[in-house]
């Protein structure tokens, strides 16, 4: 992450800026940030750390078509010549690639092969799910993103757009009309995320909306039935520079309607 001159250090939720210190500059100076892709000896660093401990190495990383970082760890991996080193395309990112790695990482802690665990990304990764929620396109339109006329209509409007994944790629896939329709909207899909969420793990997505975060969290625990793992994760700054703040959403693996959000019901 870079602001001005200045290069911060990211690693999931820390790093040499905090989220606090970010979405504040975010938020009140005229100069957008930009992101770049990890040194080539973050990559190194990784992979020979974990083939201190492991015979082998699966590598999941954010989908290609949203970024240069996979294909660095690609050439990185070359030299490791005899590591047994597999690279996974995840077709998606944030939190979601967060998912993926829990669950293989469960799995191999219950001795499940790397033929085994593989299969299982391939049969997993087209059922991770972005549902998110956008409250401005400001950043977007700063960032150079969208055009000026988009940029307009959608605040005049108070449009919020939904957004997913299709391809590895965030995609729209619908709008909803003012906040409070949002709010009202995410909290009537929380039964369905908990009653088709596939595996263990679910998290609520937002950047600076810790209250609307904690009252989805209350719930979804109420419906929680089958005793799910919900956590609560607010984006980084990778991801929080596009979005900015009052983003809401979840993450989860498993079937998905978007007419659970868009017209709040379960038909297709």
């Amino acid at each position: 992450m870079i602001f001005d001159s200045t290069a911060y250090q990211l690693y999931g939720d820390s790093g040499t800026i905090s989220k606090e210190d970010f979405y504040r500059r975010l938020e009140t100076e005229e100069l957008m940030p930009s992101t770049a892709i990890p040194a080539p000896k973050s990559f190194h660093n990784a992979f020979e750390k974990a083939l201190s401990v492991g015979e082998s190495v699966i590598a999941i990383f954010l989908s290609k078509e949203m970024s240069g970082t996979i294909q660095s760890a690609k050439q990185v991996a070359t030299i490791f010549e005899k590591a047994d080193i597999t690279i996974v395309d995840s077709k998606v990112t944030a939190s979601c690639l967060g998912l993926l790695v829990l669950q293989v990482a469960e799995m191999a802690q219950q001795g499940a092969t790397k033929k085994t665990i593989l299969k299982e990304l391939d049969r997993l990764i087209p059922e991770t799910r972005l549902v998110l929620v956008m409250d401005t396109m400001n950043y977007l339109y700063r960032g150079g993103r969208i055009g000026k006329a988009k940029h307009f209509f959608g605040t005049a409007l108070h449009i919020k757009h939904v957004l997913h994944f299709i391809d590895g790629v965030v995609t729209p896939s619908g709008t909803i009309f003012g906040r409070a329709e949002v709010i009202k909207r995410m909290k009537f899909l929380t039964p369905y995320v908990v009653k088709n969420a596939i595996t263990n793990n679910i998290f609520i997505w937002h950047t600076r909306d810790f209250d609307i975060a904690n009252e989805i969290l209350s719930i979804m625990e109420e419906v929680n039935d089958s005793g799910k793992e919900i956590r609560i994760q607010e984006a980084g700054p990778v991801i929080g520079v596009h979005t900015g703040p009052k983003s809401l959403g979840f993450t989860y693996i498993g079937n998905y309607n978007k007419n659970w959000l868009l017209k709040m019901n379960e038909k297709n």
